[in-house]
């Protein structure tokens, strides 16, 4: 019985949606350098698991000339519309939007928040992060936040 399910077949265009670094297994760099930038696209070379339950695929990245094995849970088809994370856990970030709950405002357009989490859908390469607002974990998407550095939008500037 074949129980392999790689979502990618061999010369399949894919690209990373975080940065990866050496583990230590690549050789000529130091461990923690980083190998690919997020966004990069490479093509599948062969696929196969790690630890018995984690399908990983041999890419080729045809701009660096490198071949890196990355997870199943760090690629997104190429062919999508490619969203970059712009916050991590913790970093904090201007509203574009006020959020209501319950007929309630809890937060108006440009109130800074923190990102608990961020969520990328593998499937369709949509990000959404997860803030903290009000005492309640709220899930947005992407466009729901801006940088800090920006100057937070207002009613009169739309």
């Amino acid at each position: 019985m074949d129980v392999f399910n790689a979502r990618f077949p061999t010369g399949s265009e894919v690209r990373v949606v975080r940065n990866v670094r050496n583990d230590g297994s690549f050789s000529g760099k130091e461990k923690g350098d980083l190998l690919i930038e997020a966004g990069e696209t490479g093509i599948v070379r062969s696929s196969g698991y790690f630890l018995q339950n984690q399908v990983i695929y041999e890419v080729f990245f045809p701009e660096r000339n490198r071949i890196i094995g990355v997870r199943d849970t760090e690629v997104i088809d190429a062919s999508l519309e490619w969203i970059p994370c712009l916050f991590r856990s913790l970093d904090k970030a201007y509203l574009t939007l006020a959020l209501k709950m319950k007929g309630e405002i809890i937060a108006v357009k440009g109130d800074i928040v923190e990102v608990q989490r961020v969520y990328r859908d593998l499937e369709t390469g949509k990000l959404d992060y997860e803030i903290e607002v009000a005492g309640h974990l709220v899930k947005l998407d992407s466009r729901a936040l801006r940088e800090i550095e920006a100057e937070p939008e207002t009613a009169a500037s739309l």
